[in-house]
């Protein structure tokens, strides 16, 4: 079986096949995942729950956007959490988590910076969409598997460190799933394997911009089933002071080659072909294995004049291969995108949106 459907998904994309309405609404999909057994396998939503609301901003004010027709509290705590993605104007592409809503307004974080410092603009279109979370992206445990002894755990979820810097990073964050631990009174539900005492963590929030990985004793398949992007995506990629890595989802319900991701607007070019300084790490997420090296390392090269190689992304492990024109960015996976020494920053990463609905 194909780890990724991704025939299907491509039609459903861009054809509308499982459109839910009509030729006009934008078409939904599935994307199906499988999950070897005893390995690591990286995984991202690259699919949207339903959005709550789709309309065009009224009004922008520091972090706070105008909309007509909501309800007040709707998109944040205690309700299910949610982010506002822009979906037109300078910002399009980018995602920012709600922190409250009133019946006109929507409040963002946006960082350092405010969203209308960023460029938000009165009239640009927005949808607010609700984060996938472990229990909705994988219900019960699906794919993943559980356990009914909560100190003994052998399947995870492992979600990247984000926040820290360097290369080779441990896993921010390590959940499981407990069918119901009777002898420590634990009930059925997803649990933070640091503290599994704190109680259920079901509504975490999956951040759709990075890499998570299933790590399974046993054989499994994912499904999900969501909105088609219909804009490009934004991730932020964080420079520091020493090699860095960033641990980015694929963003499409496709698979898309090096150039069509403009990763290169993001990665050092380099022109001399033997001694590239910054990296795209490409896992095998067919092959068994544990905390598994990557299966491929590109680099962008702007030319070699040299070795008379031209402007491309070649492999590390033999440039003379030629330029690598396949679609080496799998549909619903992750990778890695490691940064040479530099000062610390943070750069978008816009990748275009490599389909027409």
């Amino acid at each position: 079986m194909k780890p990724i459907q991704s025939a299907i998904i491509a039609a459903a994309a861009l054809m509308g096949y499982a459109s839910a309405e009509t030729a006009t609404t934008v078409p939904v999909g599935y994307v199906s995942i499988d999950v070897p057994a005893n390995a690591d396998t990286t995984i991202t939503p690259s699919l949207t729950r339903s959005p709550l609301c789709a309309a065009a901003s009224t009004g922008i004010s520091g972090d706070s956007v105008s909309v007509t027709g909501i309800s007040a509290g709707a998109f944040a705590s205690p309700n299910q959490a949610c982010y506002l993605k822009v979906t037109s104007g300078p910002l399009a592409g980018a995602f920012f988590p709600i922190t409250a809503n009133t019946s006109s307004t929507i409040t963002v974080e946006a960082g350092d910076s405010t969203l209308q410092t960023l460029g938000f603009l009165s009239g640009n279109s927005i949808k607010v969409i609700p984060y996938w979370t472990l229990n909705t992206l994988f219900p019960d445990g699906a794919g993943v598997g559980g356990t009914s002894d909560a100190l003994a755990p052998s399947s995870f979820v492992l979600e990247s460190d984000y926040v820290g810097t360097g290369p080779n990073r441990a896993s921010g964050k390590v959940f499981f799933y407990c069918t119901g631990d009777t002898e420590l009174e634990l009930p059925a539900g997803w649990y933070d394997n640091s503290n599994p005492f704190a109680g259920t963590v079901n509504d975490a929030p999956i951040d759709p911009t990075i890499q998570y990985t299933i790590r399974s004793v046993a054989a499994a398949s994912v499904v999900v089933t969501g909105e088609v992007p219909a804009t490009g995506a934004v991730a932020e990629i964080v420079t520091a002071e020493s090699a860095n890595d960033n641990y980015v989802a694929v963003p499409f319900p496709v698979d898309i080659s090096l150039q069509e991701s403009g990763l290169q607007s993001v990665i050092a070019a380099t022109s001399d072909a033997l001694a590239p300084t910054e990296f795209v790490f490409v896992y095998d997420d067919a092959a068994a294995g544990f905390n598994k090296s990557a299966g491929a390392a590109y680099f962008y090269c702007s030319g070699d004049i040299e070795l008379e190689l031209p402007a491309g992304w070649y492999d590390n492990a033999n440039p003379f291969a030629g330029a690598v024109t396949t679609k080496v960015l799998k549909a619903g996976r992750a990778f890695i995108l490691r940064k040479a020494p530099s000062a610390s920053g943070v750069l978008d990463w816009v990748a275009p949106l490599p389909y027409t609905l």
